[in-house]
């Protein structure tokens, strides 16, 4: 028999089965030409969404997860924003200039209050810059601040210091990474409060959060800017794949964020729906958790990986819509390397674990939450693992409750898919910088001071060579395992225009207008 195992050819078959489930509904349309003629029902002054999850928290600075950051897109705002032709325009700063390398001036709106009728003001614009950089989940993209003497000139001018050079600074504080809070409200609600009952500057704000249910929005009297055309927003939580499609196709949401892949024919072959899909900028990985043994022998960490047959494991959880990571971000971003995947071996597989002292091999868990993804990536690992002398017991939580032990570093091994804010490799790779609280905890000074000097230079010659050796050393020491560079993909209801795929799967939400 060829390379593939029986229990490949198992998995196989259970892919297929799960892709047959509400993949068919007897139509062959392959192509959908564009409906002209649609409209929005008379009279609709609300947008209702669905989301996959529940997000933990909708504090910019407290979480890592898109659906929380969708949702935030309308609470929300930053210092500045990109057109549509990847320009940076004004925003909340009406202008700004460079004043050297690692000084910038921002000229603040006077104009703008937040949800609670307060100013929106220098002190906030500097309050949240700090919170950037200090905060565990965005660090990664605003380490660079110099939190200490970035200052605010007077009411509404912000002078932001660097302690370094930083390439991708716009990028990041345009993304929605770059969030303005208030300072007056946070503090006093404290962060765990305000997560659930953020207060922003965005033209929507928050009225009502049913955990488990939906998120509720109400347009913004106050707000600066233009009015969108609906007064009332629900971001409706339906974990069930085939839910968030049905709800679309039946018209109980006017839009259904990460569509699984077996309904994506479905979607774009319906007269009254619209597929949007593209390219992610993230890569999913499998998360090793280098404090915990036995993940803290290189020998475990390699035998594992070489006890998976990638290509397997992405045609089966992905149904076809992603690459193989080959590296630890995708190609398009500055300084790719392929090097991956480790080979398919599981003799040398079942050798390692015998040299690291598990001759009768070993039990792990495996943390995940009810994901057509994630899900089918825990079970298959569950085999391939197995195969080679490992039981995988695979422990099932809600998103929420896996992000809170993930933080708290108590989680063994997992598949992740963080959320890439912008397309830079200081941003993609998010998860490895020591001070990170997560799980992966390699605790790796010279991975530190490579993310450090790639981050401080503006050189793209330069910064490719260090991303590259980071690459290089990282594949060498396997502490977490690339696993996918995957496609995404959302539905609308076809009277939904200004919505476009994003690569950091986050949608700006304020795009959202009715035909």
């Amino acid at each position: 028999m060829p390379k593939k195992s029986i229990v490949l050819i198992l998995l196989l078959a259970m892919a297929l089965n799960l892709a047959a489930c509400g993949n068919k509904d007897g139509s062959e349309n392959n192509a959908k030409q564009e409906n002209i003629d649609a409209a929005a029902p008379a009279g609709k002054n609300d947008l209702k969404f669905a989301i996959d999850q529940e997000p933990a928290s909708l504090d910019p600075y407290m979480h890592t997860k898109q659906q929380g950051f969708t949702v935030g897109t309308l609470i929300f705002e930053t210092l500045i924003k990109k057109d549509k032709n990847g320009e940076f325009v004004p925003w909340l700063a009406k202008e700004w200039e460079f004043i050297d390398d690692t000084t910038i001036i921002f000229k603040l709106r006077d104009d703008v209050t937040f949800h609670d009728g307060s100013k929106f003001t220098a002190q906030d614009a500097v309050y949240s810059l700090a919170l950037g950089a200090n905060s565990s989940f965005s660090k990664t993209v605003f380490s660079s601040i110099d939190a200490v003497n970035t200052r605010a000139i007077d009411e509404y001018t912000v002078e932001l210091k660097l302690l370094n050079p930083y390439a991708p600074l716009l990028e990041a504080l345009a993304s929605f990474r770059g969030a303005m809070l208030c300072k007056a409200a946070r503090e006093s609600m404290g962060e765990a409060e305000y997560g659930r009952a953020p207060v922003g500057t965005g033209p929507m704000k928050l009225i009502k959060w049913v955990s488990g249910d939906r998120i509720d929005l109400e347009a913004y009297d106050g707000y600066w800017g233009e009015k969108l055309p609906f007064e009332k927003v629900s971001a409706r939580i339906i974990v069930e794949s085939n839910s968030r499609s049905i709800e679309l196709e039946t018209g109980g949401v006017d839009i259904a964020m990460e569509l699984a892949f077996s309904d994506w024919e479905r979607i774009e072959g319906n007269p009254k729906t619209v597929l949007i899909s593209g390219e992610s900028q993230s890569s999913t990985f499998i998360l090793l958790n280098n404090s915990m043994k036995p993940f803290d022998d290189i020998r475990v960490r390699q035998a594992l990986a070489h006890a998976i047959d990638m290509q397997s494991l992405v045609d089966i959880a992905f149904q076809g819509n992603a690459m193989v990571a080959d590296s630890y971000y995708i190609p398009s971003i500055l300084g790719h390397k392929p090097l991956g995947p480790m080979e398919y071996d599981p003799e040398k597989a079942k050798s390692l674990l015998r040299e690291a002292g598990y001759a009768d091999g070993l039990e792990i868990d495996f943390y995940t939450y009810q994901h057509p993804i994630h899900s089918v990536v825990a079970e298959v690992l569950q085999s391939m693992w197995g195969a080679v002398g490992v039981k995988v017991n695979i422990l099932v939580v809600d998103l929420a409750t896996l992000t809170e032990l993930n933080n708290a570093g108590k989680v063994s091994t997992s598949h992740m898919s963080p959320a890439v804010a912008i397309a830079d490799p200081d941003a993609a790779l998010m998860i490895w910088p020591t001070w990170r609280t997560i799980s992966i905890r390699h605790n790796d000074q010279h991975v530190q001071d490579l993310l450090d000097a790639g981050r401080a230079s503006y050189d793209r010659e330069e910064r490719a060579k260090i991303y590259g050796e980071l690459q290089d050393y990282l594949f060498d020491k396997t502490y977490s395992i690339p696993v996918a560079f995957p496609k995404a993909a959302f539905g609308t209801r076809d009277y939904i225009q200004g919505l476009e795929f994003s690569p950091s799967l986050v949608p700006d939400m304020t795009r959202v207008r009715f035909k």
